[in-house]
């Protein structure tokens, strides 16, 4: 896949209520996206439970690979309109988007329309009214491209101001406004673009909503991929095959080692200059070799990577920003990254263990198993290779 379809949500509960009343499912299988948002009649553990059962119910017929309108069909059967305030028992959106071709089908029912932004605007969606059962449904399909974002929500994120707070003109028009200010600063970051626009409609409602609020954003765009080369191999044959994969990798490329870098070097025709000023109490200088984006020290820079990893708990947001070590920036491309490829010899250095110790229990390997399974457990695409 070219591309990823990168999705971030976020709901606040209604003021006073320990259960939120809309339910948000993502399906990521196979080579489709799959996006549903529920919205529960009333408020609390009602409201709760009839978005829980709608949102199973859609996701796990869509895991089967059941079409739309038929999941959409089962729903309406299922929970039908209550009759005393004509109104669904619950109302959903239903998101599909192909990675391959980027096409996209959407079904909305009762729900508030689907925002499209493209080049940093709003613009409509092409919604046709299908009828199915006694509903009448909205539906639109196209092909998105980079860069496209869809915005998918419950009513309570339109509901600001509404009961006398501050603002009485939080509608579409203004909703979309402020998601394409925040685009223009944030143009690859849904979950800032998601997490301001809630925050925003929080303090909107003085922080007590009168109503469940969720926000769905997905956003197509390119998939980043990282390799980082750390140690020198057992066989010295392979340093010049290792080095040209790095070389060659269209992506972010990291190495870790002096060792590792002088392999880099010497295929590259460049030497390693290091840069004083990144050096930290706990971590060495970081260094320069033109063709690599992120040049650092080995195993004392790659246990502090492992170290923030953990402290952040995958959120690369929490990383100080002023840092500057290498530690941190290296953590900051893995946690950024959606595959990620790490690329480890077994030749053991002196400094830090015995060589007569078998390379199965070498510093380096298990310390990188640890990364890439920090890295796997947070949805990224884990390759690990020994030489």
């Amino acid at each position: 896949m070219k591309f990823l379809v990168d999705v971030h949500y976020q709901s606040l509960n209604k003021v006073g209520e320990e259960l939120c009343g809309d339910q948000i499912r993502v399906l990521s299988s196979g080579n489709k996206t799959r996006v549903v948002l529920c919205d529960g009649l009333g408020c609390g553990v009602k409201a709760n439970i009839l978005a829980s059962l709608s949102s199973e119910i859609i996701i796990n017929m869509l895991r089967e690979d059941i079409p739309l309108p038929e999941v959409i069909e089962t729903v309406i059967a299922t929970l039908p309109v209550d009759r005393r305030v004509n109104l669904a028992y619950a109302t959903n959106t239903m998101i599909e988007i192909d990675h391959t071709t980027l096409a996209y089908r959407i079904y909305n029912f009762d729900n508030p329309p689907v925002l499209f932004f493209r080049g940093q605007k709003v613009e409509p969606l092409p919604f046709e009214r299908v009828p199915l059962l006694d509903r009448s449904i909205e539906f639109c399909q196209g092909t998105l491209q980079r860069g496209d974002l869809l915005v998918a929500m419950s009513d309570g994120l339109l509901h600001a101001g509404l009961g006398g707070v501050f603002n009485y003109n939080w509608d579409l028009e203004h909703l979309s406004a402020y998601i394409e200010e925040m685009i223009r600063f944030l143009p690859s970051d849904v979950r800032l673009i998601v997490e301001k626009t809630v925050a925003h409609t929080n303090q909107l409602y003085n922080r007590r909503p009168s109503d469940d609020v969720s926000m769905v954003g997905l956003l197509v765009r390119a998939k980043q991929a990282v390799v980082l080369f750390t140690g020198p191999p057992l066989d010295l044959s392979e340093d010049g095959a290792l080095a040209r994969r790095v070389l060659n990798f269209q992506g972010t490329r990291i190495v870790c080692g002096g060792t590792t870098g002088r392999i880099i070097g010497a295929r590259s025709g460049h030497e390693v200059s290091l840069d004083p000023e990144t050096a930290r109490l706990e971590v060495p200088p970081m260094g320069s070799l033109p063709g690599i984006d992120i040049m650092t020290e080995g195993i004392f820079t790659l246990t502090s990577v492992l170290e923030w990893i953990e402290a952040t708990h995958g959120n690369a947001g929490q990383l100080p920003t002023r840092d500057g070590s290498g530690a941190v920036q290296v953590a900051g491309a893995l946690l950024d990254a959606d595959e990620v490829t790490l690329l480890v010899g077994l030749a053991v250095n002196p400094s830090y263990q015995n060589p007569d110790l078998p390379s199965s229990i070498s510093i380096r390997k298990n310390l990188m198993e640890k990364i890439a399974d920090r890295l796997s457990a947070l949805g990224k695409t884990v390759t690990i290779e020994f030489h």
